[in-house]
């Protein structure tokens, strides 16, 4: 009896490792499709702005952009009243091939329609992240809460297959077999040879951990994987090096002093080293990141350990281990810790907005910063942050943040002028 045990016990095992062992089950592992090299000639160095929202809510945030296959630009953004609010709904907006100026925005999701769509009860909104999958649809991941704060968050999906003429019902998500809570998403995706979507995300509820979510293209759930154990990482960015080897870096939540963390891959994703601390500050704050031709990293953070006053481009020579800035995109450190008395603001104000490039009229911009920015009437401070990075098929850097609390700033750079920098 005991020899037809150890028999049967041997055989599980077998058939366990056949299973889930790459290459045993003849089934191959999917790897990461590695970023493309942009090559070709260069224009002169250029360095774009625009603003993307119209004037029209107080307070927007969260924005990401995405390519369309015939040149044009889309992206999405939750704004309304004040975040977390139960007006807050996911708008968006395109921008045509070669334009500068952004189209007019319209609402693409709102609570109502989430919970028509799902049958499930949804009260407020939040993060949303767009691309376009490898078959060609554009895809919107974003955020639901049905009570309670983001820790009880749900993801839901908006697909459409017209790249944005139209959209297909939300579905929702089922990525948590805990009654589905607690999944947020904030990083641009990565993609498989097999056509999986990986959507880097992160928990919060009883800990904050970063996490990779596999999505099939046609939107089902395939497995997510952990990036940490804990309660310090969110907010993942993944870097791809080629189909095994990719960089993962994440918000930090809760180390003193405030860094960024590192993590690596080298099987596709489906499992991570133990995230290490980098040398970037970082102020519990959202950051983007990409891979260029030449291996090196670049991010766009806030290199700062207390508030969100600076926005930097930075690079790194290490895979993310040291970073060093080479440009600022905002900066109002001078400012850290001290409240700006409104009349020092307003001109100061002034004269940021020539710079903006096309938007909303100046007196609007002017208005609704004020409106975002300033307490009491006499107490104004800056916040520049949740920076969402990508590159173009044709090469172009794109960049989103969120500016002042109240409009969505798009930077549009070249080649040309980031090895300017480098």
């Amino acid at each position: 009896m005991n020899a037809g045990r150890w028999q049967g016990g041997g055989l599980i095992c077998l058939l366990t490792a056949w299973v889930v062992w790459p290459g045993l089950s003849g089934t191959p592992v999917p790897g990461f499709v590695p970023p493309p090299v942009h090559g070709g000639g260069e224009l002169a160095p250029h360095l774009h702005s625009a603003l993307v929202n119209a004037a029209t809510l107080p307070r927007v945030h969260a924005a990401s952009i995405a390519a369309l296959p015939d040149g044009r630009l889309f992206s999405v953004w939750f704004g309304g009243g004040r975040e977390g609010g139960t007006d807050v709904k996911i708008y968006a907006a395109k921008r045509a091939a070669g334009a500068l100026a952004w189209g007019e925005q319209h609402v693409i999701a709102s609570p109502e329609q989430t919970s028509s769509d799902t049958g499930l009860l949804v009260r407020k909104m939040g993060n949303p992240v767009a691309f376009v999958t490898p078959r060609g649809e554009l895809w919107v991941i974003y955020v639901s809460v049905t009570m309670g704060g983001w820790a009880t968050s749900h993801l839901n999906l908006l697909r459409s297959p017209d790249l944005g003429r139209s959209w297909l019902p939300a579905t929702r998500l089922v990525t948590s077999p805990f009654i589905n809570l607690s999944t947020l998403v904030k990083g641009a995706p990565v993609f498989f040879d097999n056509g999986d979507i990986g959507v880097p995300v992160y928990h919060e509820l009883a800990g904050k951990f970063a996490e990779l979510l596999v999505l099939s293209d046609a939107g089902e759930v395939r497995r997510k994987v952990r990036m940490d154990h804990g309660r310090r990482t969110l907010q993942p960015v993944v870097v791809v090096e080629d189909g095994l080897h990719a960089t993962a870096l994440m918000r930090d939540g809760a180390e003193s002093p405030p860094r960024a963390w590192r993590s690596k891959t080298t099987d596709g994703g489906r499992s991570w080293s133990a995230p290490q601390l980098t040398d970037l500050p970082n102020p519990n704050s959202a950051l983007a990141a990409l891979r260029l031709d030449d291996g090196r990293l670049i991010a766009v953070a806030n290199d700062t350990e207390d508030e969100r006053l600076r926005l930097s481009l930075l690079v790194s020579d290490d895979d993310g281990a040291h970073w060093r800035a080479i440009h600022c995109f905002e900066d109002r450190q001078e400012w850290l810790g001290q409240p700006l008395p409104l009349k020092q603001f307003r001109p100061q104000l002034a004269r940021d907005l020539a710079a903006l490039g096309p938007g909303p009229a100046p007196a609007e911009v002017a208005a609704n910063a004020e409106q975002a920015l300033c307490r009491h009437g006499d107490s104004c401070d800056w916040q520049y942050d949740y920076p969402y990075l990508m590159r173009a098929d044709d090469g172009e850097f794109h960049l989103v943040y969120t500016w002042n609390r109240s409009f969505v700033r798009h930077l549009n750079f070249n080649r040309a002028w980031l090895e300017s920098k480098l």
